[in-house]
């Protein structure tokens, strides 16, 4: 057997209980964590709800509350005026569109942040009650879905949201096929 053997095994040993020590120390502090998601008075970088980007289907966040946070840049309470305002709009959108009131949400803070990359500061509550008009017009065949994404191409291309709307307003109008020639 190699003189150099025990020496090695000696320090990866000692290794082994250094990185096992460290692993079971990273494991040890949840109080710090809970105590970071306290609800505190909060500007909109470190309010809990404007970091979250999208309900999943089993959140217990509802979606209006979630809206209703992130434009206040605060946590809201169910019962507040504006989470119920949230509430109706969506309803609205959802009656409307033919989709849940959850995925009407993660679409429009979908593109929110999308439109904040391109520099365009709009929130989602104001771009639901924007496009919520145009399922009411007859013909109207789109998804909520399909309806942010061509609002914003239209957005993207510089026209400004009443533009945007107006252009989305006239499409939504036409009967399926009346666009394309037929040759």
């Amino acid at each position: 057997m190699s003189p150099l053997l025990p020496a090695v095994a000696a320090r990866l040993s000692r290794l082994f209980l250094v990185v096992l020590t460290a692993l079971c120390l990273a494991g040890c502090d949840d109080e710090t964590e809970t105590a970071t998601l306290t609800p505190v008075p909060q500007d909109t970088e470190s309010s809990v709800y404007s970091q979250i980007t999208w309900l999943d289907a089993g959140s217990p966040i509802a979606p209006a509350q979630w809206l209703a946070s992130r434009a206040a840049k605060t946590e809201l309470p169910q019962n507040d005026p504006r989470v119920e305002a949230a509430r109706k709009e969506l309803g609205l959108a959802a009656h409307r569109f033919g989709d849940e009131p959850r995925m009407i949400a993660n679409r429009a803070v979908q593109v929110e942040n999308m439109l904040a990359e391109q520099g365009i500061q709009e929130n989602a509550s104001d771009i639901i009650a924007a496009l919520v008009p145009i399922a009411a017009k007859p013909g109207a065949l789109q998804g909520f879905g399909t309806l942010c994404q061509q609002y914003f191409i239209l957005r993207q291309q510089g026209l400004d949201r009443n533009a945007a709307v107006e252009r989305l307003q006239k499409l939504s109008l036409r009967t399926p096929g009346s666009n394309r020639s037929h040759g």
